[in-house]
């Protein structure tokens, strides 16, 4: 853990050149919804979507699901 609180992919992120979608719910704590956003921010050109629920990864039981499904498919069809 103490490991993954000392990575730094700022700069790496500035180089991403490839579509790129950004999903975080919002009650995930392990990384919090504003480090989502920081992270498709620094990445040129890419999207951020929050959605609601709690779990760090999402299941097809979460109310979310639905939407998610949507919009990774938004996001494939645009880089088709």
């Amino acid at each position: 853990m103490r490991a993954f609180a000392d990575i730094d992919v700022t700069d790496a992120a500035r180089r991403v050149r490839c579509p790129t979608l950004v999903v975080h719910l919002r009650g995930d704590r392990s990384p919090p919804v504003a480090e989502g956003r920081l992270l498709a921010s620094t990445i040129p050109g890419s999207r951020f979507v929050s959605l609601e629920g709690d779990n760090h990864l999402m299941l097809d039981a979460d109310a979310a699901w639905p939407r998610f499904l949507a919009e990774v498919d938004r996001f494939l069809a645009a880089v088709d």
